[in-house]
């Protein structure tokens, strides 16, 4: 690679700079391990007397009004979802059964009861709910509890390499990428589209009716996800000019990941360097924040 840096700034600097307070904790990990074991598996039960409402709750309503949509003898709202009125919504949470209120909706008053409350109840965590995910290699709870912690950790860590990276580029010193370099990581990614679409026996007509065409968009891209860089082309030389940004970020990148790695990978020679070095530097900050 042509393409030349000079330096970086003190990247340890920049990550104390941007800390990792927020990382996820036990809390974030049982939260999530309950938010997708119980998705869709939620019931009701009448909440006891008294009892405040809160985001989630199901209330009961009996509305009057001049709008047709808020003058029911029975409504009933998931407080807190945005699907029925934002300020009915917002004035029901801390109300209890029996309680009355009245809000403006499209500059008419709309005056509710609340007749009853509702509160979601989540089946207890067990190690069938787990099997019913059918999950390979993840047969309970404990197991379950552990795949989260990692995959939270992990996405955690790779949008903390996003951030770094982020800050440590504008400020890094280097050769403005080189022609020649962007060119070799345009080959690199286009050689398989290439292969995979014999884009090489395309007219410029074909060519056009096959990435250009929106009734084939749709179709390609669910088949093809990495079709996407090439709609709205019209050839090769198109596909090159639309890549140009991102390839010259891609160098950049891998240039600034490098140099903290000590790591000379080198996207115009592999065109996964980019992601092999931020797999390393989110494998480093793992290590940095829990240890291990």
């Amino acid at each position: 690679m042509k393409t030349k840096l000079y330096s970086i700034p003190d990247w340890q600097a920049a990550l104390r700079a941007i800390g990792w307070a927020d990382a996820p904790t036990g809390d974030d990990v049982e939260k999530a391990v309950s938010r997708e074991l119980t998705r869709g598996k939620a019931s009701f039960a009448e909440q006891a007397p008294g009892a405040p409402i809160e985001k989630g709750c199901r209330a009961t309503l009996r509305t009057e009004s001049a709008l047709p949509k808020f003058n029911k003898e029975k409504t009933v709202v998931t407080v807190g979802s945005g699907l029925y009125d934002p300020a009915i919504e917002a004035q029901l949470c801390g109300m209890t059964a029996g309680g009355r209120g009245e809000a403006a909706v499209k500059g008419e008053k709309v005056s509710f009861t609340v007749t009853k409350v509702e509160k979601k109840v989540l089946p207890p965590l067990t190690d069938e709910l787990v099997r019913e995910l059918r999950l390979e290699g993840i047969a309970t709870l404990a197991d379950y509890r552990l795949c989260m912690d990692s995959k939270l950790k992990e996405e955690y860590a790779a949008e903390l390499c996003r951030r770094l990276l982020e800050e440590l580029l504008p400020a890094a010193r280097m050769d403005p990428p080189e022609e020649e370099d962007i060119r070799r990581v345009i080959d690199l990614e286009y050689e398989p589209l290439r292969a995979r679409f014999s884009l090489d026996t395309l007219s410029p007509e074909e060519w056009k009716e096959a990435f250009e065409n929106a009734k084939l968009r749709d179709f390609y891209t669910q088949i093809y996800p990495d079709i996407a860089r090439l709609l709205g082309t019209t050839g090769r030389e198109s596909y090159y000019e639309s890549r140009r940004d991102a390839a010259a970020e891609t160098i950049r990148a891998c240039l600034v990941l490098g140099r903290i790695l000590g790591d000379d990978a080198d996207p115009t020679e592999d065109p996964q360097a980019e992601r092999k070095l931020t797999q390393a530097l989110t494998g480093r900050l793992l290590e940095m924040i829990y240890g291990g």
